[in-house]
């Protein structure tokens, strides 16, 4: 009777376990399902075109966007003028488009804009994203191509 006791007991705490695991398993899943540009992501390249013509192309620049539970943070290096540029707020991704609200920025980003709707190709682990804006008579587009390290 002790031995079909102990075993009946093994049996409850395994399936306890394996109930608890494909919790945990389901929970991570939903979590990276539900938010496809959370994680880490590097800048591969940048472009301005101003009236679609290249005006700038440059492979060097380093930039970093870290998206976690509706936070983004990002960073570039200092520019040959040693200003930096930085911001971190909120953000929402949804049909393709990025909405980032940003409530604490370096000195070079303060302005009455801190809300920027930012659309976007999305692929598995890159995206393409394209800031336009307009100066004159003239139409600038800074298009950033991350890929996602972590």
């Amino acid at each position: 009777m002790e031995i079909k006791l102990n075993v009946l007991k093994t049996i409850i705490a395994s399936l306890f376990l394996v109930f608890l695991a494909s919790c945990n398993s389901n929970t991570k899943l939903e979590k990276k399902n539900e938010d496809p540009l959370q994680g880490v992501w590097k800048l591969n390249a940048f472009y301005t075109l101003a009236n679609a013509d290249t005006i700038v192309k440059d492979y060097s620049k380093v930039q970093h966007k870290i998206y976690l539970n509706g936070h983004v943070l990002w960073n570039a290096d200092t520019d040959a003028n040693d200003v930096d540029w930085s911001g971190y707020g909120t953000y929402t991704f949804k049909n393709d488009t990025i909405t980032e609200t940003l409530t604490s920025t370096s000195k070079s980003m303060k302005s009455d804009v801190n809300t920027y709707v930012i659309p976007i190709d999305f692929y598995t682990d890159s995206y393409k994203q394209v800031n336009t804006y307009y100066r004159n008579d003239t139409v600038f587009k800074n298009i950033e191509i991350f890929t996602k390290i972590d």
